[in-house]
């Protein structure tokens, strides 16, 4: 997955636009609303509560003839059809998890979250990540990123993979 304008969007034409995250009411998964759109179209509202419950999806209706109904079946299909997750328990190793529209959206809202944040550093601080990273993880220095700065780093850190401050210049 990867932003563009702010926006999630996959490879294969699946983002969430417009999301809002509701911080103060998340207890046990993250509260958000935002917009489904698959291969360039809105077919359905998402949201949670922030409970602990499931994602809800509630596709587009009205008098007028409008059901998405059948696009957001074809995408909870297309989801069960990706590979299973296989993501990192912080040990190394994590059993692979199924996947399915919700827990798609869940890794959609995670990914723009993670990069809201890096956008907050990215406003004081020059952020960066090296070979050696962890996923996830990044090095800062409290310093407000500028092209003197990066080429800077580019000859100090040979393990250079990203200056993220770039992705939003």
């Amino acid at each position: 997955m990867n932003t563009r304008n702010g926006n999630i969007q996959t490879p294969l034409g699946v983002e969430l636009k417009k999301v809002k995250i509701a911080k103060y009411l998340s207890e046990e998964t993250t509260a958000f609303s935002a917009q489904l759109w698959v291969n360039g179209e809105y077919i359905a509202d998402v949201s949670n509560d922030g409970h602990g419950g499931n994602n809800r999806i509630n596709h587009l209706y009205n008098d007028k003839g409008l059901n998405t109904r059948p696009k957001v079946v074809a995408f909870e299909k297309w989801c069960k059809e990706q590979p299973p997750y296989q993501g990192d328990d912080g040990d190394g190793f994590c059993d692979p998890l199924p996947m399915d529209a919700d827990f798609y959206i869940s890794l959609m809202v995670d990914d723009y979250e993670e990069q809201q944040q890096i956008k907050r550093w990215c406003k004081t601080k020059t952020v960066i990540q090296l070979k050696s990273d962890a996923k996830g993880t990044f090095r800062t220095y409290k310093r407000p990123y500028d092209s003197a700065f990066a080429d800077w780093i580019r000859r100090k850190e040979p393990e250079l993979v990203e200056i993220l401050n770039e992705r939003f210049i």
